[in-house]
Parts: C-alpha cells; sequence; structure tokens
C-alpha cells in the first residue's frame, strides 16, 4: 500500500465519521424544528379552548393557562414528541394569548358566584 492509498483511506474515514456524525445532528435538530413549527398552532388552539371552557364554568386566569399548557404538551406527547423544558410550552401559551386577545374577548367568562 502506497502512502497515497493510506492518505486516502484515512481521509475516507474521517469523512464518513465527519458525515454520520452531521447527519445525526441534523436529524436531531430537524425534529425540534418540527416541535417548534407544531407548538405555535397547538398553544394557538389551546388558548382558544381554555378561553371557551371559561364560558360554561368558573375559571382563573392561572387555571385556563395551566389547562392550555397541559392541552399543548398532551398533544406533543401524542405526535411522539418529548417535552423536555414545560417552560417552552408556558412562552407559547402566553405568546398566543396576547396575540389573540382582542378575539378571546369575544367569549363572556362566568362569574364565579353565577350558576
Amino acid at each position: 500500500m502506497t502512502l497515497t492509498d493510506m492518505i486516502v483511506t484515512i481521509l475516507t474515514a474521517i469523512i464518513t465519521a465527519v458525515i454520520g456524525y452531521c447527519g445525526s445532528y441534523f436529524v436531531k435538530n430537524s425534529r425540534a424544528l418540527s416541535m417548534l413549527w407544531a407548538l405555535e398552532p397547538l398553544a394557538k388552539d389551546a388558548v382558544i379552548v381554555a378561553q371557551k371552557l371559561g364560558v360554561t364554568e368558573y375559571l382563573t386566569g392561572a387555571m385556563k393557562k395551566n389547562h392550555a399548557v397541559q392541552a399543548v404538551v398532551q398533544a406533543l406527547l401524542d405526535a411522539g414528541f418529548t417535552v423536555k423544558n414545560e417552560q417552552v410550552v408556558i412562552n407559547a401559551v402566553e405568546k398566543a394569548y396576547a396575540q389573540q386577545r382582542d378575539l378571546l374577548e369575544q367569549y363572556p367568562q362566568k362569574d364565579k358566584g353565577a350558576e
């Protein structure tokens, strides 16, 4: 085996390892990116559902937020995602609420004392 053949063999092995690592890295980041793309519409829908739930039963703002967060987490889990940091979901729910504030005002909320 000549020196050139050895260098080519070594470089081929190194390039194969690097490509394998990069492929694994991109697959992991692609999955995270997919979760982020799914997160925004899920959060918007969960906020609306929580607000509508407040029409028929008394819920505080914190209770509605918790309901929305749990709905988003469960939807992500059902879709096969792993939620390691719930703060990301909480932030998405808060953002969805802030963006839809005018829309959410159309649902009259049940009062604490009303039956």
